[in-house]
């Protein structure tokens, strides 16, 4: 049988194991975040330089 020195111990690694997991899973969140955001930005220029094309072929038409 164990000592209560063991057991507290065992215990405390058990803690640190899973804090650590939460840490690794909230990265992996904060990274895709992060990916997604970069596309969020790519898909706004990619709006806003369609935008300026289509206003510069109308003006070339000599639309407004």
């Amino acid at each position: 049988m164990s000592d209560w020195f063991t057991l507290a111990t065992d215990m405390q690694r058990e803690i640190i194991r899973a804090q650590k997991a939460q840490m690794d899973a909230a990265q992996t969140l904060l990274d895709a975040g992060k990916q997604v955001a970069a596309v969020q930005e790519a898909g706004q220029k990619a709006a806003e330089a369609n935008l300026s094309y289509w206003k510069q072929w109308a003006k070339l038409w000599g639309m407004r």
